[in-house]
């Protein structure tokens, strides 16, 4: 009797454990962009560009980085690609990107 007990004493504290873990750590929502690219908010970067291309992204991306101001990019769907800069740099990287391309 007092091996079955001890059993069943192992198998409550294993389910209660399973339960504080699932409830901790099993809300299945994940945080962060939205992956089909709707998603507006990135952090400290604004968006100076929406190009039609990776190519033509990396082209702004070039003539942005003479002018020696950090950029990256960000899908934007359906094949647009976002180019985005620090908010420090965003006036002068408008300016050098050229109007209609935000």
């Amino acid at each position: 009797m007092t091996g079955f007990v001890a059993v069943m004493f192992a198998f409550v504290v294993v389910a209660f454990l399973v339960l504080m873990l699932r409830w901790t750590y099993g809300t299945g929502k994940v945080s962060g962009p939205a992956p089909d690219g709707k998603s507006s908010d990135f952090g400290l970067l604004h968006e100076v560009a929406v190009a039609a291309s990776a190519g033509e992204a990396n082209a702004l991306r070039a003539v942005l980085s003479d002018a020696n101001i950090r950029s990256t990019t960000s899908d934007a769907g359906r094949g647009r690609v976002r180019v985005l800069v620090f908010a420090a740099d965003l006036q002068k990287a408008r300016a050098l990107v050229g109007p209609g391309t935000y």
